[in-house]
C-alpha cells in the first residue's frame, strides 16, 4: 500500500466525532505515513534477504543456532537504548518550539547511512559502533519529535514514551500479518502503566528483531556494505513515523481523550479494501 492509498478521505461521518477538521486532518496523516513506512521498511528486508543469496541465508541459519547469539544482541540493544536517551536528550529546546532547521534530517539520514556501510564492510567489529551510533541518531530524533509535540523531555513521562517507540512492532512476524492502526493503538496500550525496567526489555526485544537481520546481512562482503546503509536509512525513517504517530497521538489524546482511537476506527472502516481480484 502506497502513502497515497491509505485512509479514505475525511467524510461526515468523521467531523461529526469530537475531534476538529484540522485534529482529523493530522491523525490521518501520521498514521498513513506510519503505514506507508512500515510496508516499505519490510520490502526493504526482503530484498536485502534475497541480495545475500541462499549460501549466505544458509551461513547466518548456522550462525544464528549458535549459543547467545540473540541474547547479545538483545542485550547489546537495551544498553545503546538506555544510554541514548540519556545523551539525545542534551541540548534539546523547550517543549514545542521552533522546528529544526530543514538540513538536520536529511544530515542524520546521511550519517546512519554511511554508519551501516561501514559497520557492514566491518562484519562482526563493525556492528558494535554502528548499533550504538544509529540507535543514538534514532532517539536524538525520536526526542526532537518529542519536544516539537509539546513534550518535557525533563519529565520522566517522556522518558518512557520515547523508550516506547522502539518497543512498538517493526517487523510483522509474517508478511501477511495485519498491523494496522489498530494494533498501533492496541500495542501503545498494553505497554502502558509497566515497569521501566519490562518496558525497556520489550524494547530491546522489538528493536532486536531488526538488528538481528541487519546483522544476517552484513555478514555478506561488499553487499553487507549495501544492506547495512540501506536499512539504516529505512530504520530511521520508520522510527520517526512511529514517533511522529506516537507524539501527534499523545497530544491529540490530551486534547480529545478516547475519541482519538474511535475516529481511527472510524477511518479504518471507511478504509478502501484491498482489490483481491487481481491477486
Amino acid at each position: 500500500m502506497t502513502e497515497t492509498q491509505g485512509y479514505a478521505p475525511i467524510t461526515a461521518e468523521l467531523t461529526s466525532l469530537t475531534l476538529d477538521e484540522p485534529a482529523l486532518k493530522e491523525l490521518q496523516t501520521v498514521l498513513d505515513r506510519l503505514e506507508h513506512g512500515r510496508g516499505v521498511l519490510v520490502r526493504l528486508a526482503d530484498l536485502m534477504g534475497s541480495a545475500v543469496g541462499q549460501a549466505a541465508r544458509l551461513g547466518v541459519r548456522g550462525m544464528g543456532m549458535a549459543p547467545g547469539l540473540q541474547a547479545k544482541l538483545q542485550g547489546l540493544a537495551e544498553t545503546a537504548i538506555v544510554r541514548a536517551f540519556d545523551i539525545a536528550a542534551l541540548g534539546v529546546g523547550a517543549p514545542g518550539g521552533a522546528p529544526r532547521a530543514a538540513w538536520r534530517e536529511p544530515a542524520a539520514q546521511a550519517a546512519v547511512a554511511v554508519s551501516g556501510a561501514i559497520g557492514g564492510f566491518g562484519g562482526i567489529a563493525g556492528v558494535v559502533p554502528d548499533i550504538g551510533f544509529t540507535t543514538l541518531t534514532i532517539m536524538r530524533e525520536i526526542a526532537e519529535i518529542a519536544r516539537e509535540e509539546g513534550e518535557d523531555l525533563h519529565d520522566p513521562e517522556t522518558r518512557r514514551a520515547c523508550i516506547e517507540v522502539f518497543a512498538l512492532r517493526s517487523f510483522p512476524a509474517e508478511r501477511g500479518t495485519e498491523e494496522s492502526e489498530l494494533g498501533f493503538f492496541s500495542a501503545r496500550a498494553l505497554l502502558r502503566g509497566r515497569p521501566i525496567v519490562m518496558l525497556v526489555a520489550e524494547a530491546a526485544a522489538q528493536y532486536g528483531i531488526g538488528l538481528s537481520r541487519r546483522f544476517t546481512a552484513q555478514m555478506v562482503p561488499v553487499a553487507g556494505a549495501l544492506c547495512g546503509a540501506s536499512l539504516n536509512a529505512a530504520f530511521l525513517s520508520h522510527y520517526r513515523a512511529l514517533a511522529r504517530a506516537h507524539f501527534t497521538i499523545r497530544r491529540l489524546e490530551r486534547a480529545y481523550g478516547p475519541a482519538v482511537r474511535q475516529s481511527a476506527e472510524s477511518m479504518n472502516a471507511n478504509r478502501p479494501k484491498p482489490d483481491v481480484s487481481m491477486a
